[in-house]
């Protein structure tokens, strides 16, 4: 079966949209004027850069992800 030759197109859609997501997070754009959770905010200030840096490594892995042989 050849399921992992190839990234199916819906999967390299999202992780595109994931890699462009994350990189408009954590490049600030807002200037720290607008942010989905506040950094101040206690256990929770920063788990939105996280959540953009886990997005951007996914996406990035699933788009240059070597074809198995």
């Amino acid at each position: 079966m050849a399921s992992g030759e190839r990234t199916s197109a819906p999967k390299a859609v999202a992780a595109l949209a994931a890699v462009l997501l994350g990189l408009c997070v954590l490049a600030n754009s807002g200037l720290g004027l607008f942010e989905l959770v506040p950094d101040g905010a206690p256990l929770f200030g920063n788990l939105d850069e996280a959540l953009a840096t886990l997005g951007l490594v996914w996406g990035l892995a699933v788009l240059f992800r070597a074809p198995r042989r």
